[in-house]
């Protein structure tokens, strides 16, 4: 069934997008698999901030570069998503460190599988794991709204040439505003969907308020649902600068190049 799904969604993007939709599979496919060696390379004991961090760079280049085009809108997006990352590794980091969140939640921790059939002494620390967890999760949505804002800040760039860097930044602030809300709302009903069957099982064990509230398994997901917003908030003032920048300089440097070329 999932090998069919599958093959349906890569049908529809090649029926809607065509070309790009083509580049679109291809950039997927990478992006698996650069996730899957970073699964290999986790288990085999590498430090996993590294290989977070690297197989996240990875990603964006493939999304951003090779999927768009290496061009001013997809280097300023590279550029912002890097920044926002950066910043939230360390504020991750310290939530994650001082919550101690890592490893299984109570839910996972009492399945019998998990006592009978899986070895939960691997070795690995998931306090570190539970980062790049929240890590990877917010890259997707950093990208999406970093390219959207460059994107739409190029176009305001073209057909309104004499607008400086600050009205750019300020156009793109203004295009963050009203793209920010429907993204919130997608990383709100991502988490409410996958979460409808751990709510229902909660209310049938009739928990308490008190234990859901403070318990792992709801800062988990809570956590990156939180830290996923927030990076989308960071991308957008973020892109909107590295666009304006990149577009006056880009400028300042085509007509230094033809004035040396006049002088010649």
């Amino acid at each position: 069934m999932i090998g069919i799904l599958a093959l349906i969604l890569f049908i529809l993007i090649l029926a809607v997008g065509g070309d790009r939709g083509a580049v679109s599979i291809m950039a997927l496919t990478g992006n698996i698999a650069v996730l899957s060696l970073a699964v290999v390379l986790l288990a085999g004991g590498h430090s996993p901030l590294v290989i977070t961090l690297l197989a996240g760079c990875v990603i964006s280049y493939i999304t951003l570069i090779k999927q768009n085009g290496k061009n001013v809108k997809t280097k300023a997006a590279f550029l912002a998503a890097a920044i926002v990352m950066l910043v939230l590794l360390f504020a991750i980091y310290g939530v994650i460190w001082d919550s101690k969140s890592g490893g299984l939640n109570e839910i996972q921790a009492m399945q019998e599988d998990v006592m009978y059939y899986y070895n939960v002494d691997v070795h690995i620390n998931m306090l570190h794991i539970a980062v790049c967890i929240c890590l990877l999760s917010t890259l997707g949505a950093v990208l999406d709204t970093a390219l959207s804002i460059t994107s739409s800040v190029y176009e305001v760039a073209v057909h309104k040439k004499d607008l400086s860097r600050r009205e750019l930044y300020h156009s793109g602030l203004q295009i963050g505003k009203e793209i920010i809300g429907t993204t919130i709302n997608t990383l709100l009903f991502a988490y409410l969907g996958e979460s409808m069957l751990l709510f229902a099982y909660l209310k049938t064990g009739k928990f308490t308020i008190e234990t859901i509230v403070n318990s792992k398994f709801l800062f988990q997901d809570v956590a990156v649902m939180l830290f996923g917003g927030i990076a989308c908030l960071l991308a957008v003032p973020a892109a909107s600068l590295c666009i304006a920048h990149f577009i006056r300089s880009k400028e300042r440097i085509s007509l230094a190049g033809e004035k040396q070329n006049k002088n010649q």
